[in-house]
């Protein structure tokens, strides 16, 4: 009887198992290409005006430059909205006399990405260049 009962867990946890690859083997990541003219805080790294082109996946968002190469990421849980987002945007707070970016929404569907709260008073000061730097809203893609 217990040789029954092993046989039968241990079939059981290869089928859980088996669901749960083909499960996560068919999320299918959001791409989002944007151009933001401003210098931006993201965590704790300051990004610079310009195109990035953003990879949402369930536990993390990518933000990669023109040559594709990942320069920061970020933490997020999922936000949901009443309306669909037509188009891809992206929403920024200003705080510590910077933008830091709170939300991406990839558009096509009412779910987006808010990112974790972060210290954008310290990533402004690491990556504060000494020229000044103008800073407008819109422009987003």
């Amino acid at each position: 009887m217990r040789k029954q009962s092993i046989l039968f867990m241990t079939a059981l946890v290869g089928v859980v198992l088996s669901f749960t690859g083909a499960l996560q083997a068919q999320y299918v990541p959001h791409y989002v290409e944007v151009s933001v003219p401003f210098e931006f805080v993201v965590g704790e790294k300051v990004l610079p005006a310009g195109g990035y082109k953003l990879v949402c996946t369930p536990s993390e968002i990518e933000f990669r430059d023109a040559r594709g190469q990942v320069i920061a990421w970020a933490i997020h849980h999922s936000v949901r909205t009443l309306d669909a987002v037509v188009s891809p945007k992206l929403v920024f707070v200003s705080e510590g006399g910077g933008h830091v970016l709170r939300q991406v929404w990839p558009g096509g569907t009412s779910y987006g990405y808010e990112l974790a709260p972060t210290s954008p008073v310290l990533a402004l000061a690491k990556g504060r260049s000494h020229t000044a730097v103008q800073a407008g809203g819109g422009g987003n893609r």
